[in-house]
């Protein structure tokens, strides 16, 4: 039996709403913490520098103006400091990735994936 003409349609239409959700929440998350990092400029916090690499490190997974922008910014640190403050500059960054694609990774388990529409199985 064959399927109806219309079911790659909604194939496609299902795989671009899953795209832009994707984008919306990612960009959100990341959007969110590159604030909060932000506001630890002026209130005591964490180093407000590597909250906002991990904030561009989250839109890095999915957007890539983000992660040439961080692949910069940690080229010309690394070229404008002292070996001995370099490795902590390369250290901070490895560690902002790390957590950014495991907040990534938690954000497409527990959101995006539970919003996708299912297929239905014939």
């Amino acid at each position: 039996m064959t399927q109806p003409h219309h079911s790659g349609r909604r194939e496609r239409i299902r795989k671009l709403w899953y795209k832009h959700a994707r984008h919306l929440v990612i960009g959100v998350a990341g959007g969110s913490i590159i604030i909060i990092g932000l506001v630890f400029i002026i209130v005591p916090g964490p180093p407000a520098s590597v909250t906002i690499a991990m904030g561009i490190a989250v839109l890095g997974t999915e957007f890539l103006w983000a992660k040439r922008l961080l692949r910069h910014s940690k080229d010309y640190l690394t070229d404008k400091l002292p070996d001995s403050q370099s490795h902590r500059i390369k250290w901070a960054f490895a560690k902002a990735a790390h957590v950014s694609l495991r907040i990534a990774k938690w954000l497409h388990q527990y959101i995006v994936k539970p919003l996708t529409p299912r297929r239905k199985r014939a």
